[in-house]
Order: C-alpha cells, then structure tokens, then sequence
C-alpha cells in the first residue's frame, strides 16, 4: 500500500529512547523501546509491500537540532524496517509558523505531496501549535480531493517537572477518532443545527 506520513520533529537537541504504551488503539503499541513514537506505530504495522513516504517537518527554532533530530528519525526507522518496505523520506525546514504569509507558503508546500489513492498519516507531537492545523487541513484536502483515506494520527505525551520528562510517565495518544469527528462534522448535512446535534448524539450512542 502507498502511505504518506507528516511528522514533525522536536527542535530540542535531547531525544531518549522510550517504550511508548498506546492509549486508545492497541494494535500500534510497539513492545520495543524508541526515538519517535511515530516509529513505534510504523515496526508495528507496515508491511513488505508497503510504499511509505515520510515527510519531515522542523523549524529552526529551539535547539535547532531539526535537521540531526530527522538523520535520527530516518536511521532508526531504516532500522526497524526488519519486513523490507520501501520507505522514501522529503524534508521541510520553515520558519517557526506565526504569519499568515507563512501559514499559506507551507500549507502550499505539504498539499503538494498529495497523491490519489493512499493512505494519510501524522504524528503531530513537536513543533508549534500551528502545525497540526495544517497537517489536519493537509489531511482534509487529500480526503476530499485525491480520495486518499486515514491511517493513524498521533500524538506522544509525557509529563514534564522542573523542565524535564518525567520516565513511565509516557503515553502514544490517539487521535485518529479525534480527526475522524472533525471530518464528520465537515460533512455532515441537516437542516437544523438541533437535528446536527442529534446526529452527533446517535453517532456516540454506546
């Protein structure tokens, strides 16, 4: 299967090797220990014959580790690729994104590597708040015109004191319901905002 992957990078120059327990979807916890919890979720499901695309966002922000922090990203995974997928990676150094200017130059940039037919992902852990309204818009516009589906959006939590990670505190969020919602609501139809709310309602009924 062709998949295409938007992850973005942390900025700190501090990465740890974790085991990443998965709240939410079983099926993508990895029993090994990882940089990138989005790595986690790849050794777990892809498969021989998969065509996986990564693409690497970083700002030069921070540390300004970006581009070490994606060698990083790219040998571990070329290490945990024990099936043989093909795995290509593109890499997207911007600015920290603040201004509408940036927002549209980038958006610009990750609809581009849109392709029909394949499967979307994310890992929207790092960077600023600004990127994954982007990659979540990224994601809509390959659902609504290149007939692309949803894999799997994540999100890695750890707690932080005095500035610094608290170890087993760790947890892979995810958030693929939270963006499937968003696309219901998008497409949802009603001819009152009462028979919307219905929906929603019948759409959570246990």
């Amino acid at each position: 299967m062709k998949k295409i992957v938007f992850v973005t990078l942390m900025m700190a120059d501090d990465m740890h090797k974790r085991h990443f327990p998965v709240e939410g979807n079983s099926f993508i916890e990895y029993p090994g220990e990882v940089y990138y919890a989005e790595n986690a979720v790849l050794a777990k499901t892809m498969q021989a014959d998969d065509d996986i695309k990564i693409i690497l966002l970083h700002t030069n922000a921070g540390d300004k580790a970006g581009s070490k922090n994606a060698k990083l990203f790219k040998t571990e995974l070329n290490e945990l690729n024990t099936v043989g997928a093909k795995i290509s990676f593109e890499e997207i150094e911007a600015e920290y994104v603040v201004s509408k200017n940036q927002f549209k130059t980038l958006y610009k940039k990750l609809i581009k590597y849109l392709e029909k037919d394949v499967e979307l992902s994310a890992d929207i852990t790092f960077g600023p708040k600004s990127l994954p309204l982007l990659i979540f818009s990224t994601l809509q516009f390959g659902e609504k015109f290149f007939n692309c589906s949803i894999g799997n959006v994540v999100y890695q939590k750890i707690e932080m004191k005095g500035g610094k990670p608290v170890e087993g505190t760790q947890l892979l969020c995810d958030y693929t319901p939270l963006y499937l919602l968003n696309s219901f609501t998008n497409t949802i139809e009603s001819s009152s905002g009462e028979n919307a709310i219905a929906a929603v309602e019948a759409l959570f009924e246990d």
